[in-house]
């Protein structure tokens, strides 16, 4: 449900609304309004329960984590929830800018301690490739905030060239991670579940191939400046960036791959995909820093599971 609800915020608030007067109507902007709100609201409280019960797992002594990764993981984690439930529901005029650098730290936090925790046991190549790319993905959003932010103060020369340097290769990491994923998904070719896999992921890859091309057509010129309030990607040359259809269009279909396994861990692995492709690369609101949270989470409870598997 979280995975769905992140992908209908993404699809409605941050591509459609995002298109403004020219694309749509003032009563039509009201209902995609009133429809993004329902969705980002589902996909908060959906993705607290989630989380609750994965912080509530990583904490248990059952996982064989050292207890303090299991202590660091349930401070960072249970604090975290209550911030961002009273966010969500207080009204917006309440969340002052401090409280959400508050929630981006301790979300940054507790996706480092999850991840180190999904890497604490020999899990499968892919798997552990994934959390560090991941890992890799998150600490270049943070190094290039951090930079920017010293910079803007100092008045370093070099700020803007090392910031999109940390910010670029971040990027680059957090499109390779499905990639990843995609190695560590085994597809029974033969078989009727395997099949309808096959063609459910060029479908959702089509789709999302033709979802790009159609919107280019729409807006033009402004596709950089939209695709970035999306999901914050900006690596390619404005006029290449149609060419984001490729990276997106492989992740769409290593989802709905992960999703359709027979195995219950794989499809954890699709669900964590989902939720971090829907939250973007480096998120800066709450809600979509609580859904990355999420995704990292069960990918680290796949890297334990497949250690375990192993043993």
């Amino acid at each position: 449900m979280a995975g769905a609800a992140a992908l209908a915020d993404l699809l409605v608030n941050r591509i459609l609304i995002l298109m403004g007067h020219e694309a749509w109507s003032t009563d039509a902007l009201v209902r995609l309004g009133t429809w993004g709100g329902f969705a980002r609201n589902l996909s908060v409280v959906s993705a607290l329960v989630a989380l609750g019960f994965c912080l509530a797992s990583l904490s248990s002594p059952k996982n064989g984590l050292p207890f303090s990764a299991r202590a660091g993981i349930a401070s960072s984690g249970w604090l975290l929830v209550p911030i961002v439930t009273l966010m969500t529901f207080l009204p917006r005029a309440w969340t002052r800018p401090e409280l959400v650098i508050v929630v981006a730290g301790l979300a940054h936090a507790t996706i480092l301690l999850l991840i180190l925790a999904g890497m604490h046991w020999r899990s499968t190549r892919p798997v552990t490739v994934a959390l560090v790319l991941t890992l890799v993905a998150a600490l270049s959003a943070v190094f290039s905030m951090v930079i920017n932010l010293v910079g803007e103060r100092t008045y370093w020369e070099h700020t803007e060239r090392l910031s999109n340097a940390f910010r670029w290769s971040g990027e680059l990491a957090y499109l390779a991670a499905p990639i990843a994923i995609g190695f560590a998904i085994s597809i029974p070719w033969r078989g009727l579940r395997g099949k309808t896999a096959i063609v459910l992921s060029a479908l959702a890859a089509g789709a999302v191939a033709t979802g790009m091309t159609v919107w280019k057509h729409a807006v033009g010129r402004d596709l950089p400046d939209l695709l970035y309030g999306a999901l914050r990607l900006d690596f390619l040359p404005d006029r290449d960036f149609i060419l984001y259809a490729i990276p997106l269009g492989v992740g769409a279909a290593v989802t709905v791959a992960a999703i359709m396994s027979k195995d219950a861990i794989r499809r954890q692995l699709g669900g964590a995909l989902l939720l971090l492709l829907s939250a973007g690369y480096a998120p800066r609101t709450p809600s979509a820093l609580l859904v990355t949270v999420l995704g990292v989470a069960l990918l680290a409870r796949v890297g334990i599971a497949l250690a375990k598997r192993q043993r």
